[in-house]
């Protein structure tokens, strides 16, 4: 009997390693604004939370400017930043052995749904996705619970701790916690053991290897 029927994945820091792309496109769009950030560390903050927040939370700049921000951000992310990226080592595999077993998988994530869906085509990894929830360009909402119930309503699913929520970060977890399903934290990415399990983490895997023994049971 399968401990699981669905699993949803967050994608940057969870399915794939994006920080490098990211953070260049944010330096580019501060430079285009006129800030000069020295500190690529403060931006991994960049990483997880919708863009929106994130320009106003650490730069304080308006909503308009914000917007502004965004739009210097997508210009280098359409053409290089979609590219400064992996996937974790054993992420496609897992994705493909979930398949096998019958559980059904999915994003769900705050990066706009075109560049979730074509960094998944060009990683290879479209057809092992059954649904992709993501926002729209012109989304502004950090609540992540919205989108997480859009990707079970995808699915076909509805709450029960047999779906997974699986991410690096607390808006992961909230989500989870905040529609009733499971909520599985990974350590790999940009989030802390002590942000998830803050967040109401039911369990962390420090490898995608602990993550696919959680999800699939083996041997």
């Amino acid at each position: 009997m399968k401990k699981y029927k669905a699993a949803i994945f967050d994608f940057d820091g969870t399915l794939a390693d994006s920080g490098e792309g990211i953070i260049n496109c944010v330096l580019y769009a501060l430079h285009k604004y006129g800030i000069e950030e020295t500190d690529r560390e403060k931006l991994t903050y960049f990483i997880g939370p919708p863009l929106f927040d994130s320009f106003r939370d650490l730069y304080h700049v308006s909503d308009a400017d914000a917007d502004r921000l965004i739009s210097f951000y997508r210009e280098r992310y359409r053409t290089k930043g979609m590219l400064e990226s992996r996937l974790y080592e054993g992420i496609p595999e897992l994705l493909h052995a979930l398949r096998e077993a019958g559980i059904r998988t999915a994003v769900c994530s705050s990066k706009p749904e075109t560049f979730v869906r074509q960094i998944s085509e060009n990683f290879g990894i479209l057809p092992e996705l059954d649904a992709i929830s993501a926002v729209t360009f012109a989304d502004k909402n950090a609540d992540k619970a919205p989108l997480l119930q859009k990707a079970m309503d995808l699915l076909g699913v509805k709450a029960s701790k047999e779906i997974a929520m699986i991410g690096d970060r607390h808006f992961d977890m909230e989500a989870a916690v905040a529609i009733g399903v499971s909520a599985i934290g990974v350590s790999y990415g940009f989030g802390s053991e002590e942000e998830l399990k803050n967040a109401g983490a039911d369990q962390i895997a420090k490898t995608v290897q602990e993550l696919r023994s959680m999800l699939l049971e083996e041997g």
